[in-house]
């Protein structure tokens, strides 16, 4: 990685040498990257017990469509997981937030999710509950160590790709085939 890389709008694929907790075999898309740090949010991690629906409902947003039912949020990362983040395409037009690409947002007001209910506002989103930050050189450091795996990001990936297959897609993406990949370190 160049010391000068910026990693807005990339992927992190984690590497076999995190054998534990939420980033264990995760896909994490960097939100942004500045002089403080970064933020990220898990985007292959599903929290099974709920949906987004009735995520809504406890928020007394009225849900209009069906398909919210079949939506499951995400586990975005270990920080405020009580804190709702929507990563979606369009513009950044609610009251909170802020454009990460030309098409790519991510927003933490409740006006998108209202939005969202009635089946308006944006295309594709994910809600992810939680997020993932590292302090200034603290992520270089640990691509440096061989925890992560850098990948430009793909709208594709981001949106479409099934949750449970994102990982491994993305390490195929790069062409890393974490079955023939070996997490000893040897000296010359």
């Amino acid at each position: 990685m160049s010391k000068n890389q910026n990693l807005t709008n990339h992927f992190l694929i984690a590497s076999p040498n995190i054998d534990g907790g939420i980033f264990y075999q995760s896909l994490v898309y960097i939100c942004r990257q500045d002089q403080q740090g970064t933020l990220g949010l898990v985007i292959n991690k599903p929290i099974e017990t709920s949906n987004v629906a009735k995520l809504f409902e406890e928020l007394n947003i009225d849900v209009t469509i069906t398909d919210l039912h079949r939506k499951l949020p995400l586990d975005g990362g270990p920080m405020n997981p009580e804190v709702g983040f929507v990563l979606h395409t369009g513009q950044p037009d609610w009251v909170s937030s802020f454009a990460i690409t030309e098409n790519v947002c991510i927003t933490t007001s409740k006006d998108i999710l209202q939005s969202i209910a009635n089946g308006q506002g944006v295309e594709h989103f994910e809600l992810c509950l939680g997020h993932a930050s590292w302090g200034k050189g603290q992520l270089e450091e640990e691509i440096n160590q061989g925890d992560w795996f850098v990948l430009p990001a793909s709208m594709g990936l981001l949106f479409d790709i099934d949750h449970q297959t994102r990982w491994q897609v993305a390490a195929q993406q790069l062409g890393v085939d974490f079955n023939k990949l070996s997490t000893d370190i040897g000296h010359a």
